[in-house]
Formats: structure tokens, sequence, C-alpha cells
């Protein structure tokens, strides 16, 4: 539900995520979120803020949200995922 909703723009696309309960009520959330490489900082301040509202409300118990945008690179993605074995 998360995956679904912090792609449900379109426009930001998960490059990494983690979640973590941190009580039986509440969950953290990090993700490592794509941004236009032209985006300013307003733009991704908006983005980010637009990108965290449908998490919250596909899923209530997300009270943790940090979302952390970057530039999707292929090479570098795949040399994270080896190395944590997803």
């Amino acid at each position: 539900m998360i995956e679904e909703a912090i792609g449900a723009d379109n426009k930001t696309r998960i490059i990494h995520l983690k979640t973590m309960h941190l009580g039986p009520e509440e969950l953290l959330v990090a993700a490592k979120v794509t941004i236009a490489h032209s985006a300013s900082g307003r733009e991704i301040a908006e983005q980010i803020d637009a990108a965290e509202q449908p998490i919250r409300e596909a899923v209530p118990n997300a009270r943790v949200i940090y979302l952390e945008p970057d530039i999707f690179r292929a090479d570098r993605t795949s040399a994270a995922s080896e190395s944590t074995g997803a």
C-alpha cells in the first residue's frame, strides 16, 4: 500500500524503501524517492509533501515518514540490491 501511495502521482518513484514498527500502532516509513533533475528546492519540498499525504491516507499508523529526495541511477540501485540481498 505504501509503494502504491508513493507512486500514485506518477511523478514519484521509489528508489529504496524501509519500514519499521515503532510500537503496536506506530510505523516508521523511510524512503529514497526520485526527483526531477531540474527541480527547485520549493518543487522538491512540494513533491515530498504531496507524496506523504497518500501514505498517511493508505496506512494511518504510518506516523513517522522520512522521504529523501534523490536522482534515480540504475547502476546504484542494482549495487544496493546486491549488498542488501534484495
